[in-house]
């Protein structure tokens, strides 16, 4: 850790590791189903959730979000009266970071991005199998066909895997990131990127996610209002599950995507590596980024609405699946991947007579599963 002192940071944050017990205890009593909260509310009793009919959540959910955000102020008020500390635990990480040999790999970034995606894909598509999805589903029923992407249908995660690593690999071989951003400044080649502070972690994290959204959202606006006929195509297998399935999302749609479409969103996620007010993204935040980018990604297409989920954590400011779904649905609302800003500036939010067609349309969808289930007890029963 190149001197620092990250024994006293131990000490002095451990009293956060105890947070962890009402946290827990307030999840078991979220997820486990419980006599006193009806797991599945008839589509007429369904409350709006930003214009998207959800079930009614557990009581306790909302108190699981709390306790989430307290420890986010809590973390972040830490680390401003103790940046020492923070320091020291941003020169921890770094030092685990560098030791491991994979990491200086040339294909590690790319790897690490696979590897994010397949494991949050897998996370979403199999939590119904820990909570009730009549409850948390954005449709209020059993996800569709969850966990395909991996079994019968599993090109649909190998093929786009074998694709962005083969054009990583491509992107290496011919030097583009020498030739497109030249190489990094002489003092980080000779003594290497150095170990980062708390605030430039942060900092350069959390540039480059907002810096990610808001460079794709005038060509994620161009697919859907471009009179260019053959340049929306590039972008309408995306949306071939919105436009088929009555049901919400499943994660692994989040990889659904034409070749120029997923290139788009690739090369603004590299040159949005290559930007730091410090000259030069140290090379952990680039670690970062990939990890929070790809679980934003997943997270707004897993057609959830769960009570750690960024739109729950940081409401206004991230959209979360709950936006993403209606962008699927409607097509023409909601174009940011993760955040509202640009959407509200530019008045691409539902009107009021959208979000009644919408709740219209999703109560008819509703009312239908609901039918559709008792018909099904019925005839259970007669059996």
């Amino acid at each position: 850790n190149q001197g620092y002192q990250v024994g006293p940071a131990r000490t002095c944050w451990a009293p956060s590791a105890w947070l962890m017990l009402p946290l827990l205890a307030i999840a078991h009593q979220t997820f486990v189903p419980s006599p006193t909260v009806r797991a599945h509310a008839p589509a007429a009793l369904r409350a709006p959730v930003r214009s998207i009919l959800v079930p009614a959540t557990p009581a306790a959910a909302p108190l699981l979000t709390r306790g989430l955000q307290a420890m986010h102020v809590s973390v972040a008020a830490g680390a401003l009266l103790a940046p020492a500390v923070a320091d020291g635990f941003a020169a921890a990480a770094w030092g685990l970071f560098d030791s491991c040999a994979f990491t200086h790999d040339r294909m590690f970034e790319a790897s690490l991005a696979v590897s994010c995606f397949v494991a949050f894909i897998l996370f979403f598509e199999s939590i119904h199998l820990v909570v009730d999805p009549r409850v948390y589903r954005l449709d209020g029923a059993a996800p569709k066909r969850p966990l395909r992407g991996f079994t019968t249908q599993w090109w649909k995660t190998v093929v786009p895997a074998l694709t962005y690593l083969g054009s990583i690999y491509v992107y290496h071989e011919l030097s583009l990131g020498q030739l497109l951003y030249g190489p990094p400044p002489a003092d980080v080649l000779a003594h290497g990127p150095g170990v980062p502070t708390w605030g430039r972690v942060v900092t350069e994290l959390s540039l480059g996610v907002f810096l990610y959204d808001a460079l794709f959202y005038p060509f994620h606006l161009s697919f859907h209002k471009l009179r260019a006929r053959r340049w929306r195509k590039m972008h309408a297998r995306h949306h071939v599950w919105g436009s088929t399935e009555a049901a919400a999302h499943n994660a692994v749609e989040t990889v659904q995507n034409s070749y120029l479409d997923a290139g788009v969103q690739v090369f603004i996620n590299i040159f949005v590596q290559h930007l730091s007010p410090w000259g030069f993204k140290h090379p952990l935040s680039r670690a970062l980024h990939n990890v929070m980018v790809v679980y934003l990604l997943c997270e707004s297409h897993s057609g959830y609405d769960l009570p750690f989920m960024s739109h729950r954590l940081f409401p206004g400011l991230f959209g979360g699946p709950v936006a993403h779904e209606q962008h699927h649905q409607q097509g023409n609302v909601n174009f940011h991947q993760f955040f509202l800003w640009a959407d509200r500036i530019l008045g691409h939010t539902p009107t009021a007579e959208q979000n009644r067609k919408h709740r219209e349309a999703l109560a008819a969808v509703g009312a239908a599963q609901d039918s559709a289930r008792q018909q099904q007890a019925a005839a259970e029963v007669v059996r």
